[in-house]
């Protein structure tokens, strides 16, 4: 059996994560993210100077999407590379998130988390 969905964030500040890009293919959502993780993940390593968190790449995997929708702030992001996360949930298939980029809304048979 796999794991929970709150098992998989385990030792991951997902709020003091950082958004790096979205990415749409057909039925699946991929968010490439710069993950904060806890001192108790296995990648944690110290923090580099002046820095909050230990940050390690990884992604979120959306599969399996019925109802997708973004909200991107007028006027677009002006360049900016990094985003940072202001709201986050998961609720069984639903995943919502607010950040800089903008509000992912979605609903999926599949969510994963990868850590590169």
């Amino acid at each position: 059996m796999g794991k929970s969905i709150a098992s998989r964030f385990e030792n991951i500040d997902i709020e003091k994560s950082v958004l790096l890009g979205v990415i749409i293919n057909d039925d699946e959502l991929v968010l490439e993210m710069d993950f904060c993780l806890d001192p108790a993940h296995a990648d944690y390593e110290q923090p580099g100077e002046g820095e909050d968190c230990c940050f390690h790449p990884g992604m979120l995997k959306f599969a399996g999407i019925s109802k997708l929708t973004l909200d991107r702030p007028e006027g677009g992001v002006d360049g900016k590379k990094r985003f940072d996360i202001t709201e986050f949930s998961i609720e069984g298939s639903r995943f919502d998130m607010r950040s800089e980029w903008g509000d992912i809304h979605l609903q999926a048979r599949s969510i994963r988390v990868l850590t590169e």
